[in-house]
């Protein structure tokens, strides 16, 4: 599928960049003068693409949204829309779920971006967001907290060549709260340590969805509210599988490369690697290659990997994981499981 690339920032000069914005809004691309600085003294942390923000709450978020919480990002650009100057395009540390609309055309999507819960409903798989402030007369700026935020879904990767936001291409999600930096998530999952590359967007898509432009009322994507599957059809069942194994697979692979990297003293950029794991999902057995060398990580390694893994006692009964594996070329991850019978 298209990825997110993360290659190369925009200079301030590039037209890629999108159009211009109050000098103290926050983006990747513009020059970081003094003005920007947080109340602190700090710089602003920045990432490959730019400013490290994390959206930590919601507001009456759809269930399978809450529960991957944090998401964390990096703001790639700015770009106008219809109805202001500064949307920014977050694209997100790993890859995020929703279940779409009845009435959201599944044939729009590119074939890896569908997916399905343990019920067989499907579930759609996106590596970005579009984000404005919900306020009027509020953006985003270096060292906010807690800002609310409108929040859409990015379907149609293309939206990160375009110099103006096409509404065809997002799908609203939620009101959220950003602020600046990263967030562990919960302690069952540790958080790795910076230093990989998350998937952002790339090559030409024709993935795409409708909400339309602002409505004869004038609204915008914003206003939209979200018509998906009502919470009260999934609270009982917890994070669908799906959800569960994409959180894990990117935190363990993350954690190996890592370990890996630590252990040689120089950067590892692919790996094959097979976890063999017992009945409480902890690490009894690792093969495979990493750039062309035994996968050996540092010893502590494989008690962050423990870690992560126990992430995957959240699974019900019937995907207990007897193996996964981890295939990790540059930026890209795929991940092969074999379940207990």
């Amino acid at each position: 599928m298209a990825w997110l690339s993360r290659n190369k920032r925009p200079s301030s000069g590039d037209p890629q960049s999108g159009a211009s914005v109050p000098g103290d809004a926050l983006g990747a691309g513009d020059p970081i003068e003094d003005g920007d600085r947080t109340e602190a003294g700090a710089l602003p942390e920045m990432g490959r693409f730019g400013p490290k923000v994390v959206i930590t709450g919601l507001d009456a978020p759809p269930p399978e949204l809450e529960w991957q919480l944090p998401l964390n990002g990096e703001l790639y650009k700015l770009l106008p829309g219809p109805d202001r100057p500064d949307y920014s395009v977050m694209v997100l540390e790993r890859p995020l779920l929703f279940y779409p609309a009845e009435s959201f055309d599944l044939g729009r999507l590119e074939d890896d971006q569908r997916t399905e819960d343990r019920r067989g409903r499907p579930m759609v798989r996106v590596h970005a967001l579009l984000l404005c402030a919900r306020f009027v007369g509020q953006q985003l700026h270096p060292g906010m907290t807690d800002l609310a935020v409108n929040l859409a879904y990015v379907i149609d990767n293309s939206l990160a060549r375009d110099e103006v936001v096409d509404f065809v291409k997002i799908e609203y999600a939620a009101v959220g709260s950003i602020s600046e930096g990263h967030r562990a998530a919960e302690p069952t999952v540790d958080d790795a340590a910076d230093g990989s590359e998350p998937p952002v967007i790339g090559a030409e898509s024709e993935a795409g969805f409708e909400p339309g432009p602002p409505d004869e009322d004038g609204h915008s994507f914003s206003d939209i509210e979200n018509e998906g599957i009502e919470a009260g059809e999934l609270a009982e069942d917890g994070p669908p599988p799906e959800i569960v194994m994409s959180q894990v697979t990117q935190e363990a692979a993350r954690t190996l490369r890592d370990g890996i990297s630590e252990q040689r003293g120089a950067h590892v950029e692919n790996i094959t690697a097979t976890l063999s794991l017992d009945q409480q999902h902890r690490v009894t057995g690792l093969s495979g290659n990493a750039d062309g060398q035994p996968p050996v990580p540092t010893p502590e390694t494989f008690e962050r990997l423990n870690a992560v893994l126990a992430g995957l006692n959240d699974l019900p009964a019937n995907h207990a994981v007897k193996a996964l594996t981890l295939r990790v070329e540059g930026n890209a991850l795929n991940s092969d499981v074999e379940y207990r019978n």
